[in-house]
């Protein structure tokens, strides 16, 4: 039967299109349409999401939302306040209790510490309030009070607690240790807010059921470890830390054997200078000892490079990174320059664009991981910033931890400066390139030519991808300079940019006899067979090729030949 009014929907239609939308909305778009949709509005099965925000605070809005916490408090599944001079009058005009027996999660955005004191002991009343994100516009130096009053909500199972300014790392948490009257139900606890040790596990002596925990070291106080009572949180398995302040990797290793859980999952951000953090037979060591279950390892640490200050340096043995321990558990090293940073990073394997053929198929043998340690650089020129900092101080750094197989370069880049980059990573096997500035091939002189392919004999790189080539220039001098590359990726615009380049590529190689490219691939947004059948067409026409199959996986099509 065939729909022809807006009323032939069904209500669990509407159910559903109600469910993306803010409860005032709903009140406000159809309230007033008919005692059908008076009916739908005020059904027990309709759960409304309450959002108070700077946009939606008029008049018509305020009655609105006055109506709602009056009438159908009983419906009410979540409520989001972001903090106003008009959500403060709202607040104080309804009262918080029991009948609010459907509010599973309350957010409070830019809530100033009084008004949340003076809140929090009203929610206890709440049968299902099992979700609370709060976030303080200013920081109370003492968050022991705030602490207390939530751990007496007696369904909560997830927090979330920010307060953080940029000069208040010296904030306190003043609660005694937790004795089993005082036990909350929180299973999920993010603490976005400075934190010493000591105070971490007076909190966590709160939460026996954590089975999630993040939290930031971010304070200057010093805290011996060795003095801090060990606490059993026996469900605990995911874990999340950003160390910015104290925190050597003999502090980490002890935290964690005090904290006798069985981690599954770790999250470690550190910019802390111990070295030692960067010391894979280190790691592989604690592991194996401390965290025996552990499934996947999520680490960053940042080196950080400015003038007059010396950064550490790893000298242990390279490439360890790589010895079976890591290749078993598919945990590969990926290092990242940002600016003033190298950023090191351990993370469970991912698949990249290189190591797809036309089948789509994922090439992850332990030859393979060995070689896939990645660079990614986001600045090429640091020495425009600064006088005594150049690119090969950041690269000797990363060499001496490890040797590099693929380089991503998502700067635009002079080829003098590629070719430099390319001189120092004589290993890189493929290049990901986003942007490259040339001379017009025929500003070459023959001399400068020559000098390349002098210069140019020891790279090993095989497959380019190339996300924004405009003409042929771009083209000529990557395989000028990349003179082994077999395996070409490119992202197109559309599919005439891939029928253009194809033709040009394809013409390009023709009078070469020496080329040893065999693949083509390009992303082209809602690629399809017939994109395919249209260029098979077009090089056939143009008698480009013969010995050709041409083939199209998801958003890529692919050209390849013997």
């Amino acid at each position: 039967m065939s729909i022809n009014s807006i009323e032939n929907f069904s209500n669990e239609f509407f159910y559903e299109i109600f469910d993306y939308l803010d409860a005032c909305e709903i009140y406000y778009a159809f309230s007033n349409l008919n005692y059908r949709f008076q009916q739908l509005i005020n059904s027990s099965s309709l759960l409304l999401k309450l959002t108070f925000n700077y946009s939606q605070l008029q008049e018509i809005f305020m009655n609105n939302y006055q109506q709602i916490l009056h009438f159908n408090k009983n419906q009410i599944f979540s409520i989001h306040l972001w903090i106003s001079e008009n959500t403060n009058q709202i607040i104080s005009s309804f009262t918080i209790d029991s009948s609010f027996n459907c509010l599973e999660s309350l957010i409070f955005d830019s809530i100033e510490p009084d008004i949340l004191i003076s809140l929090l002991p009203k929610l206890i009343c709440l049968p299902r309030l099992f979700s609370l994100i709060i976030d303080t516009c200013s920081i109370e130096k003492d968050l022991g009070d705030i602490y207390r009053l939530i751990f007496n909500l007696p369904k909560l199972k997830y927090i979330k607690y920010t307060a953080i300014e940029s000069n208040d790392f010296d904030i306190k948490i003043s609660l005694p240790i937790a004795t089993n009257e005082q036990i909350s139900s929180i299973e999920h606890l993010i603490m976005d807010h400075p934190c010493a040790l000591d105070e971490l596990f007076v909190i966590i002596s709160y939460t026996p059921y954590l089975r999630h925990l993040k939290f930031l070291s971010l304070t200057d106080r010093n805290v011996n470890i060795k003095n801090i009572k060990p606490i059993k949180l026996p469900n605990l398995t995911h874990l999340s830390i950003h160390i910015y302040r104290k925190m050597s990797f003999n502090v980490f290793d002890t935290f964690i054997s005090k904290l006798n859980s069985k981690i599954k999952i770790l999250s470690l951000t550190t910019l802390v200078e111990d070295i030692t953090y960067l010391d894979a037979n280190r790691w592989e060591k604690f592991i194996l000892t401390k965290l025996p279950q552990l499934e996947k390892f999520y680490f960053k640490y940042s080196a950080y490079f400015e003038e007059n200050y010396e950064t550490p340096m790893y000298f242990g043995q390279c490439d360890q990174f790589i010895s079976s321990f890591w290749l078993q558990r598919q945990w590969i090293l990926d290092i990242e320059f940002d600016f003033d940073n190298i950023i090191y990073s351990i993370r469970p394997y991912q698949k990249r664009w290189y190591e797809y053929d036309t089948q789509n198929q994922i090439i992850n043998s332990s030859d393979e991981l060995s070689k896939s340690i990645r660079l990614r650089l986001d600045e090429v020129c640091p020495e425009q910033w600064t006088k005594t900092i150049y690119l090969n101080d950041y690269i000797n750094h990363v060499l001496c931890l490890t040797h590099i197989y693929h380089l991503e370069i998502r700067a635009k880049i002079f080829c003098d400066k590629l070719m430099e980059i390319l001189h120092l990573l004589p290993d890189v096997i493929t290049l990901k390139i986003y942007s490259l500035s040339i001379l017009k091939r025929e500003n070459l002189s023959k001399d400068e030519i020559e000098f390349l392919y002098i210069l140019l004999p020891k790279n090993q790189i095989q497959k380019i991808s190339f996300g924004n080539m405009k003409d042929t220039d771009e083209l000529y001098m990557l395989i000028l300079i990349c003179s082994r590359i077999n395996h070409l990726h490119i992202e197109c615009i559309n599919y005439m940019h891939a029928e253009w380049l194809i033709e040009l590529i394809l013409t390009e190689i023709k009078v070469v006899s020496n080329s040893l490219l065999r693949l083509l691939c390009f992303s082209i947004p809602e690629a399809n067979d017939e994109m395919c059948e249209k260029l098979q067409e077009m090089i056939d026409r143009e008698n480009l090729r013969f010995d050709f199959i041409i083939k199209h996986v998801m958003n890529k099509i692919y050209l390849q030949w013997i």
